[in-house]
């Protein structure tokens, strides 16, 4: 599952906070602005989910946005306040901001903060997934996804129609992205469980595809192997 997120800082210290931000691969940049007014107007555009807002004490009204985004839209974007200090801590929570984090950004307390937004999100339903090969976007709905391999740092697809697709990103990528019926049962490979068909325990192999497709687990992933069995024998 990706998460986009948007910046309104005009400070320097944006392009640090980016390049941070662009470790986790879960989120993704919509876009960035250096006053509350442009903010406003990226936030009504974009539609972000994330909102990192510079905040502090020689700022007019810094949280004026928090309160004003209300008045437009239903489903409003998380705010996370960003400042040299924490003295604007306690107005930031009382104003509705869900996170506060002190520059210059530390990505321990980063990754706190983006993976307890995480926690909190729904699962998402099935969906279609954005593949980008050579130059083309495919569009492809998650349950026509047979299983995924990896190969070095390239990802292919295999559909259910036999077609095959390379993605130039990591399957570890993808596998944040795909809803909760996929499962990784090897360092290479993430099935679909809707089209497993059989398992053998003994051998180590997992079948898909009414038997025509056998690929090896690895006692790594045994677990979701487990998982499996006690999600179709349901």
């Amino acid at each position: 599952m990706q998460f986009s997120y948007l910046i309104i800082d005009r400070s320097s210290d944006t392009a640090l906070l980016k390049e941070k931000l662009g470790i986790f691969e879960s989120f993704v940049e919509a876009g960035h602005a250096e006053t509350p007014e442009e903010g406003l107007n990226k936030i009504l555009e974009l539609r972000p989910q994330l909102v990192f807002l510079s905040v502090e004490e020689s700022d007019v009204n810094p949280f004026a946005i928090v309160s004003e985004i209300g008045e437009y839209l239903n489903d409003l974007p998380t705010f996370i306040a960003v400042s040299t200090t924490t003295t604007l801590s306690y107005e930031a929570f009382q104003r509705g901001v869900s996170g506060y984090l002190l520059k210059p950004i530390d990505i321990n307390l980063l990754r706190k903060c983006l993976f307890r937004y995480q926690k909190k999100q729904p699962p998402s339903p099935s969906k279609k997934i954005s593949i980008k090969s050579q130059g083309d976007y495919h569009f492809i709905s998650a349950e026509k996804i047979v299983y995924l391999k990896a190969d070095n740092n390239t990802t292919d697809f295999y559909l259910e129609n036999g077609k095959v697709i390379t993605a130039y990103k990591t399957l570890k990528f993808y596998e944040n992205l795909l809803p909760d019926n996929f499962f990784r049962i090897h360092h290479s490979y993430v099935i679909n469980c809707d089209y497993v068909s059989r398992i053998n325990l003994g051998r180590s192999d997992c079948y898909l595809s009414n038997n025509k497709i056998i690929l090896p687990f690895s006692r790594t992933y045994k677990c979701n192997i487990d998982k499996i069995i006690g999600k179709i024998a349901q």
